[in-house]
Formats: structure tokens, sequence, C-alpha cells
């Protein structure tokens, strides 16, 4: 029992998001005092992000049990789920990929499509959604972080002790590649990063990637899975030089027209 809990943490750490910060900058410095009313606490743990009156968009593996009938609350009312879309192409790692050599869990993440849909039961007008990044040139854009998952450091990664917190942080980066299903990029060592460089780790998948165009956010990307080298039992969430991968909105636009289209 004791080894299934610990493939679990694993599991999550590697497939999550938290803010973990630059060890040289105040952790303060991080703590976003102003929450989005777009971003949406899922009702076991995970974000999702409202991008029409009735829908909110998350990663699929924040969705652990059925959904439908809980309520998630939208600016300051609560709306009950009236019914949950996952992508097609989603499915769950399978107990032999949760131990041993990471190489087949990261391939197993990297081929499946992590992205989810809620429908509400009734239109919420009191919070304005998001408008989703429509373009391709996603390369080279400074993306904004949330996430109020387990936060730590890149000399020593991430906390699990900080995830009950539940504490609001922001972080930076720059995509280094959009492919498909996926934006990428490297939690970078102080000399080479950003002033609020950072890192998604466990505890808040599903958290918004944002841009700002004169000022208007638009949302990017979803907080979806670390790449870890190695074996499952040694992996470390966090640390300087690590990958990170989230889903690219821009590549499931026909899907996402298609659900709310029903």
């Amino acid at each position: 029992m004791k080894f299934w809990l610990f493939l679990f943490f694993c599991f999550y750490s590697l497939a999550g998001n938290a803010v973990v910060k630059r060890h040289d900058i105040p952790p303060e410095d991080y703590v976003l005092n102003k929450i989005p009313a777009y971003l949406i606490d899922m009702p076991h743990e995970g974000h999702g992000v409202l991008i029409n009156s009735q829908w909110v968009v998350t990663v699929a593996h924040t969705i652990f049990y059925d959904y439908i009938g809980k309520k998630l609350i939208v600016g300051s009312k609560g709306y009950e789920i009236e019914s949950v879309h996952i992508h097609p192409d989603y499915t769950q790692p399978h107990k032999g990929l949760l131990k041993g050599d990471l190489a087949p869990l990261m391939s197993f993440f990297k081929s499946r499509s992590d992205i989810a849909l809620i429908k509400l039961t009734s239109r919420g007008n009191d919070v304005e959604p998001i408008n989703m990044y429509a373009g391709s040139s996603e390369k080279g854009k400074t993306i904004t972080v949330y996430g109020r998952g387990a936060t730590g450091n890149g000399l020593t990664g991430e906390d699990p002790d900080t995830k009950s917190l539940r504490v609001m942080n922001q972080f930076q980066n720059i995509v280094e590649s959009a492919e498909g299903n996926w934006l990428v990029f490297k939690f970078d060592e102080p000399a080479n990063a950003l002033p609020l460089e950072g890192m998604h780790g466990s505890g808040d998948s599903g958290g918004a990637a944002v841009i700002f165009q004169q000022g208007v956010p638009y949302l990017i990307g979803l907080s979806s899975w670390q790449l870890g080298h190695g074996d499952i039992a040694s992996f470390q969430g966090g640390l300087y030089g690590t990958t990170a991968y989230q889903v690219r909105v821009s590549n499931y636009q026909g899907w996402i027209s298609s659900v709310l289209g029903r």
C-alpha cells in the first residue's frame, strides 16, 4: 500500500503544476494578490479556465472521478457541473509505467491529449471569460503561469509540505518550442532567467498560461507535466534545468469548437 501511495505522489509530481521559484528572488515576489476571475479551482485539486460563460477548460488528468453535480466557484457564485468532455485521445497510464525507468512514462505523456471541457448548468454573467490564443507562433513568447500548489526553488525542487498552503503564485517563462499538442519551456538558472522565472510542479494541474497583447490576456497553455529522467523513485520535480510541457490550446481549437457547439 505504501509503495502505491509513493507512486501516486510521484505521478502527480510529474503530471501537475505549482510555482517553483528562483532561489535568489524573495518568494513573496511571486505571490499573486489579485487573482484573475477566469481562474477556476477544480473540485478535488488543480485548476480550470473560464473560456465561455458556461464552459471551463482544464487538463484531463484533473478529472479524478465523476464531477457531474459538483460545484465550481465562478466569481462569487457556485455553478453545478452539467457535463464533462474528455478528449478522445486521453488515456490513463497503466501501473507498469509508474515504476522503474521514466522514459516509457514520458513517451506516454507526450503521445496523449491531456485536455477536457466542463459545461456548467447555467451561464455565469459576473465574470469575463478569457480569450484563447488562436495563432500558431507561440515559440519565443513570454508566458505568465498561475498556480497554487506546492512551492519550492530551483536548487532544492518543490516541497510537497507546502501544497496544503494553497497560495496563488505566478511565474514567467519563455516558450522554447510549440509543436503538435505541446508548448515546451525550461527552468533556467538565474544567470539566464527572467526576473520571475519559474516552473510548474505538483498540485495545480490545469493552471493557465497566458500572454498579454495590448494588455489583454489570452490563454495559450495549460500546465500538464514535467520531463523526468532515470528512475521514478529518485525523481525530484522543479529543479533548474527541468523541461515542462503545457497543453497547446491553439492545437485544440477545432475540438473545443466542436464540443461547445453541441
